[in-house]
């Protein structure tokens, strides 16, 4: 283990932080002294992309004392901090408050459960961004009720807002939405919406709807006919039913059709679709030719290289943009013997995404790269271009990109700034800062985070001095957003190079030397360390996280193999809306030979919160063999878990025993309840399903979202 893996990230960010402080505490200042509106806002802005704690007060004063802008509500978005929640939902009950859309969208940013109520009550609130965004929101937060919730926009009169509830449902999954889109599907009158529910219901791949996708075969529709072809490709049905049910298709009229129905037949009737390709490929119609491609990029067919070689040299650059992403899976040389010609095609367009499929090809020539790097005039295959030099660390392009730097192109220069930086070009930085122009935020934020890159650790103190001299407001206003963007940079850890790691990490041991450690941990009694334990947990109880923080971790750098202080320690950090770093200390406090009964229980709640399903199922089989019988509360809390982990894998018999396990500790567990009948409707045990879903019927309150959804299940049973 290198020593960077030794330091938690958050040490790195903390250490940047502390680098940053004097331009932090100026934006500060500027929030409350006689700046326009505008600087003061954009310094609001800035520090919520910061994310320095103690800037926590600033931005919530701004919040209250300024509450016809949006700003302040956007900054506390950025800063993404659980510390305002209470506030801004007391804001959204104001009936006359301002900009409840925005307030809402931050919520969803912040991601705190304690608004998932009142985001659940918005969802048909007046105002259609409103309701857009607390479906957003609520996607986010996940929760038992939120998948009922959602489904009931699905009758918004608004269709925008449908097409969005929609596309949430399918990337939630949540086989309990299932009732709710078959009946939306046989209702809907538009074709459109019609074709969006068949895609939506496509992603849970269940046989029961097969009746419902059969219905959208028969449409007259193109677009429902198209979705469907490509649902019933996803079910789990014997190839020669779905060559019987789908046959009809070939030489339909739409290209579409056509495509979805040569992927989802290419094993069970490959000659056939060989010879639907070839018609395809003979087509006047470009789009047909281009979906040919686009099958050719999905299938494996015997004459897939004899057909991309022709659709390489079509006419129509569309389809030859097409036919690049077919040729990456010919797979070793073939590939880039078929992309190196399109390097020089003539729209801007297929160059491009020649570009993009070289980057993909481990052994692609370089030197084709730059060559094309040098005489290449459109920015949009210069953007692509960089990723691939700056991917293979190609430090022979730097010539070519200080020449095109010293031409000032606009658009390309925060582009070729950044690969200066990636490349490891330090010197070349400092010769080129005088071709950079007048001082401008979106090239200058590039500019310092190259030097960054490059261990310049100066960078903060130019920032600082930026602040701070005496400018006309315009010029300030640079510095301010410079100041967010770096800021915002420093809490990306793992986009930082090697070489800002070891100036950081150099900065993060002087944090470390200079913090206070106990006198008594080492060579004094015992009661010391525990006295500061229980300040650290006093101060953790009275919601204190910032001076909680820093007692945790001078004891767990004292005693580093302390588990119950890293515990604190993560919660601490959990609690101030560092989820990412609160996991990995978690994670390695799971990793100790003694498991950790509550750092097992809050890491499984993080897992949950980010629906990482198999993560979270891995950790509670490890925890629930360190469970107490007596220890009902986490006994409820790890098995009602685990089965809802197995559940949303589609695990059903190990959900199934998860969720009973749960149940005799705590029967009164609707939810369990609720899952398990789901599970066992899922298996086809469906009079185990309907002796629960009756009790739930009899026990459930009668304005419970879940009730209905029981009453569905039962009539379908």
């Amino acid at each position: 283990m290198n020593q960077h893996q030794e330091i938690e990230s958050f040490r790195f960010v903390k250490a940047a932080r502390r680098l940053l402080r004097p331009s932090t505490s100026r934006l500060e200042e500027m929030v409350g002294e006689d700046f326009s509106d505008e600087l003061k806002f954009e310094a609001l802005l800035s520090l919520g992309r910061i994310g320095d704690n103690e800037s926590l007060q600033t931005l919530t004063r701004a919040f209250n004392d300024f509450p016809d802008f949006i700003e302040p509500v956007t900054a506390l978005g950025l800063f993404k901090s659980s510390t305002p929640v209470a506030r801004l939902i007391e804001r959204l009950q104001d009936p006359d408050a301002l900009y409840k859309e925005e307030i809402v969208r931050v919520l969803g940013e912040i991601g705190d459960p304690m608004a998932t109520r009142p985001l659940m009550e918005l969802l048909h609130d007046e105002d259609r961004m409103v309701r857009y965004y607390s479906a957003r929101a609520l996607h986010k937060m996940g929760g038992r009720d939120v998948v009922q919730s959602l489904c009931g926009l699905l009758n918004d009169p608004d269709e925008w807002i449908v097409i969005n509830v929609l596309e949430i449902l399918s990337r939630m999954r949540d086989p309990e939405a299932i009732p709710a889109l078959v009946g939306q599907f046989e209702i809907a009158r538009d074709s459109r919406l019609k074709a969006i529910i068949i895609s939506s219901l496509a992603t849970f791949a269940e046989g029961r709807l097969l009746k419902t996708f059969e219905s959208g075969l028969n449409s007259f529709d193109p677009r429902i006919q198209a979705n469907s072809v490509e649902a019933v490709s996803l079910l789990k049905i014997p190839a020669l039913e779905m060559k019987r049910k789908l046959k009809k298709f070939y030489g339909h009229a739409n290209n579409r059709v056509r495509a979805n129905l040569c992927i989802a037949l290419a094993n069970a009737d490959s000659e056939a679709v060989t010879a639907e390709l070839s018609q395809m490929l003979q087509s006047r119609d470009a789009p047909t030719r281009r979906s040919a491609a686009y099958v050719l990029a999905r299938i494996n067919n015997p004459r897939r290289e004899e057909y991309i070689h022709q659709l390489l040299a079509d006419e129509n650059f569309g389809v030859r943009k097409m036919a690049l992403k077919a040729a990456l899976e010919l797979g070793d040389m073939v590939g880039a013997r078929e992309i190196q010609p399109l390097l020089v095609d003539e729209n801007q367009w297929v160059r491009r995404e020649a570009v993009e499929c070289a980057t993909r090809i481990d052994d692609f020539p370089d030197d084709s790269i730059l060559g094309l790097f040098k005489k290449e005039e459109s920015p949009p295959v210069i953007e692509y271009l960089l990723r691939y030099i700056v991917s293979r660390r190609l430090t022979a392009a730097v010539p070519n990109i200080i020449e095109r730097i010293r031409k000032e192109p606009e658009e390309e220069l925060p582009w070729l700034i950044s690969a200066l930086g990636h490349l490891g070009a330090r010197e070349e930085l400092g010769k080129v800062k005088k071709s950079l122009g007048a001082v401008r935020s979106n090239v200058y934020s590039e500019y310092y985070k190259a030097l960054m890159l490059n261990g310049e650790l100066a960078v903060f103190e130019e920032i600082a001095a930026g602040l701070n001299d005496k400018k006309r407001e315009q010029e300030l206003l640079v510095w301010v957003k410079i100041a967010g963007v770096i800021g915002e940079f420093l809490q990306k850890t793992d986009e930082f190079s090697r070489v800002l790691l070891d100036a950081l990490a150099r900065e993060v041991k002087h944090d470390m030397e200079g913090v206070a450690t106990f006198d008594g941990v080492e060579t004094a009694d015992a009661d010391a360390a525990v006295n500061q334990l229980q300040e650290g947990i006093r101060l953790f109880d009275a919601r204190d996280y910032s001076r909680a923080r820093e007692i945790f971790e001078r004891i767990l750098k004292a005693s580093p193999g302390d588990n119950e202080v890293r515990f604190y320690l993560a919660s601490t950090v959990y609690n101030l809306g560092d989820m990412s770093s609160a996991q990995e200390m978690l994670e390695k406090a799971m990793s100790a030979a003694i498991v950790h009964v509550e750092s097992g229980i809050l890491l499984g709640q993080i897992y949950f919160r980010r629906k990482e399903w198999a993560k979270l199922a891995a950790c509670y089989e490890k925890l629930k063999k360190h469970l107490s019988n007596d220890d009902k509360k986490n006994v409820i809390r790890v098995y009602g878990a685990l089965g809802l982990a197995y559940f949303n894998q589609k695990k059903y018999a190990e959900a199934i025993e998860a969720l009973n396990l749960g149940l005799q500790a705590n029967p009164r567990d609707l939810s369990s309840s609720y899952h398990l009948a789901l599970c066992y409707y899922s298996i086809g045990e469906t009079e185990k399903a309907r002796r629960i879903l009756e009790t739930l019927r009899k026990t459930l309150p009668a304005d419970s979202q879940v009730l209905k959804n029981v009453i569905d299940l039962l009539q379908r049973i």
